[in-house]
Protein backbone atom coordinates (compact mmCIF):
# COMPACT_ATOMS: atom_id res chain seq x y z
CA UNK A 1 0.00 0.00 0.00
CA UNK A 2 2.91 2.55 0.80
CA UNK A 3 4.32 1.75 -2.17
CA UNK A 4 1.46 2.46 -4.08
CA UNK A 5 0.60 5.76 -2.75
CA UNK A 6 4.18 6.79 -3.36
CA UNK A 7 4.24 5.65 -6.85
CA UNK A 8 0.65 7.84 -7.50
CA UNK A 9 2.72 10.59 -5.44
CA UNK A 10 5.24 10.87 -7.43
CA UNK A 11 3.50 10.43 -10.74
CA UNK A 12 1.88 13.86 -9.62
CA UNK A 13 5.19 15.77 -9.41
CA UNK A 14 5.69 13.97 -12.74
CA UNK A 15 2.63 14.64 -14.74
CA UNK A 16 1.18 17.79 -13.50
CA UNK A 17 4.12 19.95 -14.15
CA UNK A 18 4.90 18.46 -17.42
CA UNK A 19 0.96 19.43 -18.26
CA UNK A 20 2.01 22.93 -17.41
CA UNK A 21 5.15 23.35 -19.53
CA UNK A 22 2.91 21.83 -22.19
CA UNK A 23 0.08 24.23 -21.85
CA UNK A 24 3.14 27.12 -21.73
CA UNK A 25 4.79 25.71 -25.03
CA UNK A 26 0.88 26.13 -26.90
CA UNK A 27 0.72 29.32 -25.17
CA UNK A 28 4.11 30.70 -26.57
CA UNK A 29 2.92 29.04 -29.89
CA UNK A 30 -0.42 30.79 -30.15
CA UNK A 31 1.30 34.06 -29.26
CA UNK A 32 4.00 34.43 -32.03
CA UNK A 33 0.76 33.75 -34.01
CA UNK A 34 -0.70 36.77 -33.12
CA UNK A 35 2.95 38.46 -33.56
CA UNK A 36 2.37 36.94 -37.24
CA UNK A 37 -1.15 38.65 -37.52
CA UNK A 38 -2.11 35.76 -38.07
CA UNK A 39 -5.25 36.43 -36.06
CA UNK A 40 -8.02 33.45 -36.21
CA UNK A 41 -4.88 30.55 -36.02
CA UNK A 42 -4.22 32.30 -32.51
CA UNK A 43 -7.55 33.05 -31.59
CA UNK A 44 -8.17 28.69 -32.02
CA UNK A 45 -4.90 27.95 -30.23
CA UNK A 46 -6.22 29.83 -27.06
CA UNK A 47 -9.34 28.88 -27.08
CA UNK A 48 -8.26 25.30 -27.32
CA UNK A 49 -6.03 25.79 -23.89
CA UNK A 50 -9.14 27.11 -22.30
CA UNK A 51 -11.03 24.58 -23.14
CA UNK A 52 -8.44 22.33 -21.40
CA UNK A 53 -8.94 24.43 -18.72
CA UNK A 54 -6.58 26.12 -18.61
CA UNK A 55 -6.97 30.36 -18.70
CA UNK A 56 -5.38 33.13 -17.58
CA UNK A 57 -5.48 36.99 -17.91
CA UNK A 58 -2.97 37.01 -20.44
CA UNK A 59 -4.68 34.58 -22.30
CA UNK A 60 -8.23 36.41 -22.56
CA UNK A 61 -6.82 40.03 -23.16
CA UNK A 62 -4.79 37.99 -25.87
CA UNK A 63 -7.52 36.96 -27.75
CA UNK A 64 -9.37 40.43 -27.25
CA UNK A 65 -6.43 42.11 -29.14
CA UNK A 66 -6.86 39.39 -32.04
CA UNK A 67 -10.77 40.13 -32.11
CA UNK A 68 -10.00 43.82 -32.40
CA UNK A 69 -6.99 43.22 -35.06
CA UNK A 70 -10.54 41.42 -37.00
CA UNK A 71 -12.51 44.32 -36.38
CA UNK A 72 -14.71 42.41 -34.36
CA UNK A 73 -15.16 44.50 -32.05
CA UNK A 74 -18.46 42.83 -29.33
CA UNK A 75 -15.75 40.26 -29.25
CA UNK A 76 -13.25 41.94 -28.10
CA UNK A 77 -15.21 43.57 -25.59
CA UNK A 78 -16.22 40.40 -24.43
CA UNK A 79 -12.76 39.44 -23.95
CA UNK A 80 -10.98 42.01 -22.69
CA UNK A 81 -13.76 42.47 -19.91
CA UNK A 82 -12.67 38.97 -18.74
CA UNK A 83 -8.98 39.84 -18.74
CA UNK A 84 -9.94 42.64 -17.13
CA UNK A 85 -11.24 40.25 -13.83
CA UNK A 86 -7.49 39.11 -13.15
CA UNK A 87 -5.32 41.62 -10.86
CA UNK A 88 -2.19 40.92 -13.42
CA UNK A 89 -3.99 42.26 -16.90
CA UNK A 90 -6.44 44.46 -15.43
CA UNK A 91 -5.01 48.13 -16.02
CA UNK A 92 -4.06 46.86 -19.54
CA UNK A 93 -7.16 45.58 -19.95
CA UNK A 94 -9.18 48.52 -18.94
CA UNK A 95 -6.57 50.59 -21.53
CA UNK A 96 -7.59 48.75 -23.85
CA UNK A 97 -11.26 48.60 -23.19
CA UNK A 98 -11.44 52.43 -22.84
CA UNK A 99 -10.09 52.04 -26.79
CA UNK A 100 -12.12 49.62 -28.24
CA UNK A 101 -15.29 51.94 -26.42
CA UNK A 102 -14.08 54.63 -28.83
CA UNK A 103 -14.75 52.38 -32.08
CA UNK A 104 -18.03 51.73 -31.51
CA UNK A 105 -20.28 53.92 -34.07
CA UNK A 106 -23.72 53.12 -31.04
CA UNK A 107 -23.55 53.62 -27.47
CA UNK A 108 -26.04 52.98 -24.99
CA UNK A 109 -27.39 54.98 -22.28
CA UNK A 110 -26.07 53.81 -19.12
CA UNK A 111 -28.12 54.60 -16.06
CA UNK A 112 -25.85 55.05 -12.87
CA UNK A 113 -25.34 52.03 -10.23
CA UNK A 114 -27.38 51.96 -7.36
CA UNK A 115 -25.63 53.06 -4.32
CA UNK A 116 -25.82 49.44 -2.72
CA UNK A 117 -24.73 47.81 -5.49
CA UNK A 118 -21.54 50.13 -5.74
CA UNK A 119 -20.52 49.08 -2.16
CA UNK A 120 -20.78 45.50 -2.67
CA UNK A 121 -19.06 45.71 -5.76
CA UNK A 122 -16.35 48.22 -4.06
CA UNK A 123 -16.38 45.33 -1.02
CA UNK A 124 -15.93 42.56 -3.85
CA UNK A 125 -12.58 44.40 -5.43
CA UNK A 126 -11.02 45.21 -2.01
CA UNK A 127 -11.91 42.08 -0.17
CA UNK A 128 -13.13 38.90 -2.57
CA UNK A 129 -16.04 36.64 -1.79
CA UNK A 130 -13.59 33.99 -0.20
CA UNK A 131 -11.67 36.87 1.95
CA UNK A 132 -14.75 38.35 3.07
CA UNK A 133 -16.23 35.01 4.20
CA UNK A 134 -12.61 33.95 5.76
CA UNK A 135 -13.00 37.33 7.95
CA UNK A 136 -16.36 36.45 8.84
CA UNK A 137 -15.40 33.14 9.72
CA UNK A 138 -12.53 34.52 12.06
CA UNK A 139 -14.52 36.95 13.46
CA UNK A 140 -16.71 34.52 14.32
CA UNK A 141 -14.53 32.13 16.38
CA UNK A 142 -13.26 36.10 17.61
CA UNK A 143 -16.51 35.95 19.31
CA UNK A 144 -16.53 32.76 20.24
CA UNK A 145 -13.91 33.04 22.35
CA UNK A 146 -14.53 36.34 24.07
CA UNK A 147 -17.34 34.63 25.51
CA UNK A 148 -15.49 32.07 26.70
CA UNK A 149 -13.46 34.15 28.27
CA UNK A 150 -16.53 36.22 29.79
CA UNK A 151 -17.00 33.04 31.68
CA UNK A 152 -13.74 33.16 33.28
CA UNK A 153 -13.55 36.34 33.85
CA UNK A 154 -17.01 36.87 35.64
CA UNK A 155 -15.88 40.54 36.80
CA UNK A 156 -15.73 41.72 33.23
CA UNK A 157 -18.08 39.35 31.86
CA UNK A 158 -20.44 42.51 30.80
CA UNK A 159 -17.62 43.89 28.87
CA UNK A 160 -16.75 40.97 27.20
CA UNK A 161 -20.55 40.02 26.22
CA UNK A 162 -20.56 43.47 24.40
CA UNK A 163 -17.68 42.78 22.65
CA UNK A 164 -18.59 39.37 21.89
CA UNK A 165 -21.93 40.49 20.42
CA UNK A 166 -20.01 43.54 18.32
CA UNK A 167 -17.60 40.96 17.10
CA UNK A 168 -20.92 38.83 16.21
CA UNK A 169 -22.63 41.54 14.42
CA UNK A 170 -19.55 42.01 11.96
CA UNK A 171 -18.94 38.17 11.69
CA UNK A 172 -22.63 37.79 10.06
CA UNK A 173 -22.08 41.56 8.35
CA UNK A 174 -19.07 39.50 6.50
CA UNK A 175 -20.55 36.21 5.87
CA UNK A 176 -23.78 37.66 4.64
CA UNK A 177 -22.25 40.07 1.96
CA UNK A 178 -19.74 36.97 1.06
CA UNK A 179 -23.46 34.72 0.64
CA UNK A 180 -25.07 37.69 -1.09
CA UNK A 181 -22.16 37.92 -4.00
CA UNK A 182 -22.04 33.93 -4.44
CA UNK A 183 -25.85 34.14 -5.20
CA UNK A 184 -24.91 37.40 -7.58
CA UNK A 185 -22.76 35.01 -9.53
CA UNK A 186 -25.49 31.87 -9.86
CA UNK A 187 -28.48 34.49 -10.66
CA UNK A 188 -26.68 37.02 -12.79
CA UNK A 189 -24.29 36.89 -15.77
CA UNK A 190 -22.82 39.64 -17.79
CA UNK A 191 -23.33 39.58 -21.15
CA UNK A 192 -21.74 41.78 -24.47
CA UNK A 193 -23.22 41.96 -27.85
CA UNK A 194 -21.82 40.32 -30.82
CA UNK A 195 -24.01 40.78 -33.39
CA UNK A 196 -24.31 44.14 -35.31
CA UNK A 197 -27.24 44.33 -33.22
CA UNK A 198 -29.70 42.17 -31.65
CA UNK A 199 -33.90 43.31 -31.25
CA UNK A 200 -34.89 42.78 -27.35
CA UNK A 201 -38.14 41.28 -26.95
CA UNK A 202 -40.91 41.80 -24.31
CA UNK A 203 -41.59 38.39 -24.73
CA UNK A 204 -39.54 35.22 -25.71
CA UNK A 205 -41.07 35.42 -28.52
CA UNK A 206 -40.00 37.23 -32.06
CA UNK A 207 -43.73 38.28 -32.56
CA UNK A 208 -44.24 39.98 -29.91
CA UNK A 209 -43.17 43.94 -29.18
CA UNK A 210 -40.00 45.37 -28.94
CA UNK A 211 -38.29 46.98 -26.24
CA UNK A 212 -34.90 48.04 -27.22
CA UNK A 213 -32.14 47.18 -29.83
CA UNK A 214 -29.00 46.17 -28.63
CA UNK A 215 -26.10 47.24 -30.68
CA UNK A 216 -22.70 45.50 -30.92
CA UNK A 217 -20.72 45.89 -27.78
CA UNK A 218 -23.86 46.78 -25.55
CA UNK A 219 -23.20 45.41 -22.28
CA UNK A 220 -26.47 44.02 -19.66
CA UNK A 221 -27.18 41.48 -17.21
CA UNK A 222 -28.25 38.18 -17.98
CA UNK A 223 -30.81 36.48 -15.62
CA UNK A 224 -30.25 33.23 -14.84
CA UNK A 225 -32.89 32.76 -12.62
CA UNK A 226 -35.84 33.59 -15.06
CA UNK A 227 -35.94 31.02 -17.93
CA UNK A 228 -37.92 30.65 -20.97
CA UNK A 229 -39.29 27.77 -22.34
CA UNK A 230 -36.76 27.70 -25.27
CA UNK A 231 -33.34 27.71 -24.52
CA UNK A 232 -33.00 29.88 -27.08
CA UNK A 233 -33.99 33.33 -25.34
CA UNK A 234 -31.98 35.10 -22.25
CA UNK A 235 -34.08 37.63 -20.18
CA UNK A 236 -31.43 40.71 -19.97
CA UNK A 237 -31.21 43.68 -17.98
CA UNK A 238 -30.02 46.50 -20.50
CA UNK A 239 -27.20 49.33 -19.24
CA UNK A 240 -30.09 51.90 -20.12
CA UNK A 241 -32.57 50.14 -17.42
CA UNK A 242 -34.85 48.01 -19.60
CA UNK A 243 -35.87 44.29 -19.57
CA UNK A 244 -36.51 42.03 -22.04
CA UNK A 245 -35.58 39.18 -24.05
CA UNK A 246 -33.21 39.06 -26.13
CA UNK A 247 -31.66 35.73 -28.29
CA UNK A 248 -28.71 34.20 -26.94
CA UNK A 249 -26.71 33.59 -30.55
CA UNK A 250 -26.35 37.21 -30.23
CA UNK A 251 -24.63 37.37 -27.12
CA UNK A 252 -21.98 36.41 -25.34
CA UNK A 253 -21.63 35.60 -21.41
CA UNK A 254 -19.56 34.65 -18.51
Amino acid sequence: MKHLIFFLFTLLLIVLPGSSIAQQARFDEATDLLEEQQFMEAIHQYKSISEDGYVSGALWLNIGVAYAQLDSLGKAKYYLMRAREFNETRQSASQSLDLIENRFSRRSAVLPMLPWDRFFNWMEQIMGVSGLMITGLILLNGAALLLLISWFRPRFSKIFNRLAAGTLAFSIFFAGISIYLNLQDEWYDTGVTVSGQAQVFNQPDAESAVVSTAYEGYTMRVHNNRQADSEKWAYVRLANGLYGWIDREAIMTF
